[in-house]
C-alpha cells in the first residue's frame, strides 16, 4: 500500500527530470571511460607518460563512479572493507586471538629455556637437537662473531660485499670437494 504523494510543482518535476538525465549521462560517460581508457592506453605508441597516467586516472574515476552508483560506496571503501580496514571488528575476537598468541609464545619460550643441569639440545639427541643440527649444520657457538671478523678482515684487504658473497657461493658449490667427497672422475679425492 503506497502512501499518496503530494503533487510535484512544475519546478520540482523539471529538477527531478534534469537530475535523472544528468545521472544517465554520467553513467554512460563512466561506462565509456571504463572501456575506452584502457583501449586508448594500449594503442601505439605505448609509453608511460602524462597521457597514459591521465587515462589511468580516467579509468579509475569511471570505475569508482559506477561502483558508487551501484553500491553507494567507492572502490577504496570496498577495498578497505575486503581487507578488513573499513569495518570495525568486535573487540572480543582480537582480544581472544591475542590471548591465544600470548599463551603460545609463553609455551614456546618455556620449551626453549633449559634448566641449569640439562645438557645442550644437540647432546640430548631429541627432536630439538636434530632440528638444530639440520638448521645450523657444522657451525659452532659464536659463528656470528667469527663471520663479522672475517668481513672486517676482507674489507681491510679491499674486498667488497660482492667479493664476499661470490666467495661464499663458491664455498657452497665446492662444499663436497672440501669434505672429501667424490670428484667428477668418480674416484675419491686424493
Amino acid at each position: 500500500m503506497t502512501t499518496p504523494q503530494a503533487p510535484l510543482t512544475p519546478e520540482q518535476r523539471l529538477a527531478a527530470e534534469q537530475q535523472a538525465q544528468f545521472a544517465r549521462v554520467t553513467r554512460n560517460v563512466a561506462i565509456g571511460g571504463l572501456i575506452l581508457c584502457p583501449l586508448i592506453a594500449a594503442l601505439p605508441p605505448r609509453k608511460l607518460d602524462f597521457y597514459t597516467y591521465s587515462l589511468g586516472v580516467g579509468f579509475y574515476l569511471s570505475a569508482d563512479h559506477l561502483c558508487e552508483v551501484r553500491t553507494g560506496r567507492g572502490l577504496l571503501l570496498h577495498l578497505g572493507t575486503s581487507l578488513g580496514f573499513g569495518s570495525k571488528p568486535s573487540t572480543e575476537k582480537p582480544q581472544e586471538i591475542q590471548k591465544v598468541l600470548k599463551e603460545e609464545r609463553e609455551k614456546s619460550r618455556k620449551m626453549l629455556e633449559k634448566p641449569e643441569g640439562e645438557p645442550e639440545p644437540e647432546r640430548q639427541g631429541g627432536v630439538m637437537g636434530a632440528l638444530r643440527k639440520i638448521w645450523m649444520g657444522d657451525e659452532q657457538e659464536g659463528w656470528k662473531e667469527r663471520r663479522i671478523e672475517e668481513e672486517k678482515k676482507a674489507f681491510e684487504e679491499g674486498k667488497t660485499y660482492t667479493d664476499i658473497i661470490l666467495g661464499q657461493i663458491s664455498d657452497v658449490v665446492n662444499w663436497d670437494k672440501k669434505k672429501g667427497g667424490d670428484n667428477e672422475n668418480g674416484g675419491k679425492k686424493e
